[in-house]
């Protein structure tokens, strides 16, 4: 059985980022649970048959000085690069950037409960890199797995709205599934993860209540 990643003792802080380099952060220790969900809004925002979000304290998501773009690689990041010709030649700009002190472009995009979703993305290349739920607001990023430097050291620990999981994907992982979303979080966190989840439960009521209050007037 693959090792838990919240046992991988040296695995954090693990730094991820986008697809130029503009904008890297990095996760100083492993999130409090990962989401494997199939749901359509997933698949639409990622171009892909599902959403792998890693949730962690946005106090533990830290931003990191841009770096030269890479790709994740076996055991290091593999260098990449463009050429500009090609870029012109698909009617294209390059996703070059000098920016010293960048940050992340914020958009609110609609969502099936009408109160919307904020994803966090590059400002050059606009590459998804984490975002907001109502669940929390801005207290639990989920972080886009996909954009971490070793993206497999993070396994899901459930998988969620797998009604609308694609019939060629197989799930034998042995994790909890639910053909929408779970009905308790309490259930699925370890209990360090628990302990965090509940010291930050006084600041998203409050955020909560703000939302409420916001949303009555």
């Amino acid at each position: 059985m693959a090792v838990h990643y919240s046992e991988k003792k040296d695995l954090f802080p693990l730094a991820g980022g986008c697809a130029c380099g503009l904008i890297r952060y990095q996760l100083t220790r492993g999130p409090v649970l990962v989401h494997c969900c199939y749901c359509t809004a997933c698949q639409r925002q990622t171009g892909s048959v599902l959403g792998l979000n890693a949730i962690i304290e946005s106090s533990d998501l830290t931003q990191l000085p841009p770096a030269k773009p890479a790709v994740a690689g076996a055991t290091s990041p593999i260098p990449a690069g463009l050429v500009p010709a090609f870029a012109t030649s698909t009617g294209a700009v390059s996703a070059a950037h000098d920016e010293p002190n960048p940050e992340p472009t914020r958009i609110c995009v609609p969502t099936e409960s009408g109160l919307g979703q904020t994803i966090v993305h590059c400002p050059v290349c606009y590459t998804g890199l984490w975002n907001y739920y109502v669940d929390a607001g801005s207290q639990f990023a989920y972080v886009r797995v996909g954009t971490l430097d070793r993206p497999w050291e993070i396994d899901p620990d459930v998988h969620i709205y797998t009604r609308s999981r694609k019939a060629f994907l197989t799930i034998n992982d042995g994790k909890p599934q639910f053909e929408e979303y779970y009905p308790s979080r309490k259930a699925l966190l370890r209990e360090d993860a628990l302990e965090r989840v509940q010291a930050l439960k006084p600041a998203i009521d409050k955020w909560k209540g703000d939302l409420r209050a916001a949303l009555s007037n």
